[in-house]
């Protein structure tokens, strides 16, 4: 999606599907197909055997060895790919074996110069998180190409991907203009509500500082908005104050968004990153699909 003077042509020509055949990912294939029917998009779907996965069993224990999940991954692909086929969509399938799948999805994706990615995600927190890992979360902070995670409470069953209520939420750092220009272009396929919007968590020593950073950010945030933009939607830039994901989710269902996009922070160790956190945080709890722009 290369951005030009602030105008992103909204290209969706090639979309790399992560699966594991877990529920999660029959919520990210779901919104393959619809991406399909509706732009005429070409699917990949990527299934990483994970390697490290496969070592934690030695060669004579029943469970997982590697061919038997090598065997998995060749049936459910050609499974799934029979019944796209079946529906009209172009597919194809990549089985690939990495220790890290999140990198291998990457990878792959920027082979193919995909589009965007779509990848499902889980509720894993904490301990579970820790030792698990988050291939999710590793797609989101690396990938060169925006990424569509599926949340856990994203609706699992899209009619369409024709969004109608997109909400952006900026940091106003790390090419703002650029990740907003991404978020106008999907707003502009479907003629949706853009509400652009920025969280003040820090606490203001008085009434004045308030008004002079809020002003300062509603300036800031109308700068992102090109004058070609109101001549088919009115973005509503909004400055509000408190914590930052809770705000932004909140945003997100008084407007009935059924997109919210975000930028997301480049590096493997992004969680020493407050908006990073924000992230997460908002990928778990919004009831709409999450689209990250990783610069």
């Amino acid at each position: 999606m290369p951005v030009i003077q602030n105008h992103v042509g909204l290209t969706l020509d090639e979309v790399v599907v992560a699966t594991d055949f877990t529920p999660e990912s029959e919520k990210a294939l779901a919104y393959g197909r619809a991406f399909a029917h509706q732009f005429g998009s070409k699917l990949t779907l990527a299934h990483v055997v994970d390697l490290s996965v496969a070592s934690r069993y030695p060669a004579n224990v029943v469970g997982l060895p590697l061919n038997e999940m090598r065997r998995d991954s060749a049936e459910n692909l050609d499974r799934t790919l029979n019944k796209l086929g079946i529906e009209g969509i172009i597919a194809k399938s990549q089985s690939v074996e990495a220790l890290n799948p999140a990198d291998a999805i990457v990878e792959l994706s920027e082979k193919m110069d995909s589009d965007l990615v779509i990848i499902g995600t889980h509720d894993r927190q904490g301990l579970s998180k820790l030792i698990l890992g988050s291939c999710s979360e590793g797609v989101i902070h690396t990938a060169r190409c925006p990424v569509l995670t599926i949340g856990p409470k994203a609706n699992p069953h899209p009619v369409d991907v024709a969004f109608r209520s997109i909400v952006f939420a900026t940091d106003l750092k790390h090419n703002a203009a650029e990740k907003a220009a991404v978020a106008l272009a999907f707003a502009k396929e479907s003629i949706a509500d853009v509400h652009i919007c920025h969280v003040i968590e820090n606490h203001l020593d008085s009434s004045v500082q308030a008004v002079q950073e809020h002003t300062r950010v509603e300036q800031a945030l109308s700068k992102l908005i090109p004058d070609a933009s109101y001549t088919w939607t009115n973005p509503k830039p909004s400055v509000l104050f408190g914590n930052v994901d809770q705000q932004i989710l909140e945003v997100a269902a008084n407007t009935n968004a059924d997109l919210i996009v975000l930028g997301a922070h480049r590096g493997a160790r992004c969680s020493s990153h407050l908006w990073c956190g924000v992230v997460e945080s908002v990928v778990r709890e919004a009831h709409c699909p999450v689209l990250t722009i990783c610069t």
